[in-house]
């Protein structure tokens, strides 16, 4: 019995170990956006350490209480994070997403402002513009912006020469992804793709629209709002695009801004 429970803790030892090196596996290929907003990067590298940590004292000293069942559930878990892994990479390459070009993209932020014609335009994401005009702060209102996030219209919003631009944001994880969203006139009508990637430049104006801070469901699963009391005056619509999976991980209430 006593030879069979070392075996066990042995076996636990080792998925301890393996939880360890999966974490510092997604820290430094680029992937740890894929799980888990940036921000988390020094706790996940504690984690990777206490986990390790366990691991090897686990192989010194295997568990006392260590049974089958117990490192069934181990080994579970170490394959249940190698086959999510497996899955989002193949996700990924068939939705065209280039995981790299999305860890560059974030460690080479664009300048925090731009010029086009003559205009120098604020680079801001969606999420902070929308904190700036829930909040109504007038001397940030006043400026000039230039937004990117993915076109949605309807008929209705075609008919005012306006569509909505959305920017999914994650707080955590993908089980609390949300969605904001402005709604953008279009400057002579000229309407873009609906579900195409768009970078906006203009300004705020203030538009109240009850129903547009109504939550409801973008694409059948993640929540979305509009904001209700300001609508985006596009002076200058460019096709782009999306870094990554274009989400928001970041916000940040002064220049520069996450963009």
């Amino acid at each position: 019995m006593t030879r069979w429970r070392t075996l066990w803790g042995l076996v636990e030892a080792a998925c301890l170990i393996g939880l360890a090196a999966f974490i510092v596996y997604l820290l430094v290929a680029g992937n740890y956006w894929m799980y888990l907003n940036p921000k988390f990067k020094e706790l996940s590298w504690a984690a990777a350490a206490a986990l390790c940590g366990l691991g090897i004292y686990s192989v010194a000293r295997p568990p006392a209480g260590a049974t089958w069942l117990r490192a069934m559930a181990f080994v579970f878990v170490l394959a249940l994070c190698l086959s999510s892994e497996l899955g989002v990479r193949k996700w990924l390459a068939n939705a065209g997403v280039d995981s790299q070009a999305l860890e560059e993209t974030q460690s080479a932020p664009p300048p925090s402002r731009v010029t086009k014609s003559n205009v120098e335009y604020v680079r801001i994401n969606l999420g902070e513009l929308f904190d700036i005009a829930g909040k109504s702060l007038q001397d940030k209102v006043a400026l000039n912006y230039a937004m990117r996030g993915f076109v949605r219209r309807t008929p209705e919003s075609d008919a005012k020469g306006e569509f909505v631009l959305y920017r999914v944001a994650l707080y955590c994880c993908f089980a609390d992804t949300t969605a904001v969203g402005f709604r953008v006139r279009a400057p002579k009508g000229e309407l873009p793709e609906d579900g195409s990637w768009q970078v906006v430049y203009g300004r705020l104006e203030a538009s109240r629209d009850p129903s547009a801070d109504s939550v409801t469901s973008l694409g059948g699963s993640v929540f979305a709002s509009v904001q209700p009391d300001y609508l985006f005056d596009a002076r200058r619509i460019e096709a782009d695009k999306a870094p990554g999976m274009g989400m928001m991980y970041e916000w940040r209430s002064q220049e520069p801004y996450a963009y």
